[in-house]
């Protein structure tokens, strides 16, 4: 099998880095669209718009299913199951929802992501239909994605924004937690840090894999990875060796060539 991924940059990383390691085998094709991250302050109609274009760009490079590795995208794609050529699209939103929905003890679960997502109010009226009874506390961590794009994961800047961000979240007695974005996963140390052992944090890599597995299960590919971004980005390959440990056949291409 081969599985396409996208997001506005390194964070669609961590999932990709998640499905290799579930599925060693299989072929992938990522595309970090950064010539016009970040998305989580894109309108809707903008978003729709990039995410056409990149589900198209994945499918004219023979892949057979498409990971919408992004939750800001994800938001308008949550009704997309098949790209234009019938291949299955998947989203971050729904299997990440899935299991904290399992995982909360108190129904109360708090949503880590960008203005886009949280604006969408697309994770209230995901539980609401599951759980009405189930409380979402909903909080936008705008500088976040930035941040994690520059590498200052464990700068002193990240450690107060982080602090100023999780405030609410504490206050609430949330005991479960959405990594609304999949750049926050990269984060995912300094978060569980101030969060606490007692607060389950939901990976929406982890989810999308369980996801994968379950309804399509890819066994053989070519084991071949390629990454395509649409601008320069310094911290790319940075983040791309740390995340991915320096895999076989990566490669750095432009979506024209």
């Amino acid at each position: 099998m081969h599985i396409g991924l996208f997001d506005s940059g390194v964070g669609g990383l961590t999932v990709l880095r998640e499905l290799k390691k579930s599925f060693p085998k299989a072929g992938f094709t990522y595309l970090g669209d950064t010539a016009r991250l970040p998305y989580g302050n894109k309108a809707p109609e903008t978003l729709r718009k990039y995410t056409s274009q990149n589900i198209e760009f994945l499918e004219n490079h023979g892949v057979d299913l498409v990971v919408v590795a992004c939750h800001s995208a994800s938001t308008v794609a949550l009704k997309i199951n098949k790209s234009p050529k019938g291949l299955p699209v998947l989203n971050v939103i729904g299997p990440s929802g899935e299991i904290a929905l399992k995982a909360t003890r108190n129904k109360k679960v708090a949503v880590m992501a960008t203005k886009a997502t949280i604006r969408s109010q697309v994770y209230v009226n995901y539980f609401k239909e599951l759980d009405p009874t189930l409380k979402v506390i909903p909080q936008e961590c705008p500088l976040l994605v930035p941040l994690v794009e520059e590498g200052l994961m464990d700068d002193e800047i990240t450690d107060f924004v982080l602090t100023r961000y999780l405030k609410p979240i504490q206050e609430a007695g949330a005991d479960t937690v959405i990594l609304g974005c999949t750049h926050y996963p990269i984060l995912k140390k300094q978060i569980a840090a101030k969060l606490g052992t007692a607060v389950e944090l939901i990976d929406p890599a982890e989810a999308v894999a369980q996801q994968i597995a379950t309804d399509h299960n890819p066994k053989d590919g070519s084991g071949r990875l390629d990454l395509y971004l649409t601008d320069h980005a310094p911290h790319f390959l940075q983040h791309a060796e740390s995340l991915l440990g320096g895999v076989p056949n990566m490669q750095f291409l432009h979506p024209e060539s």
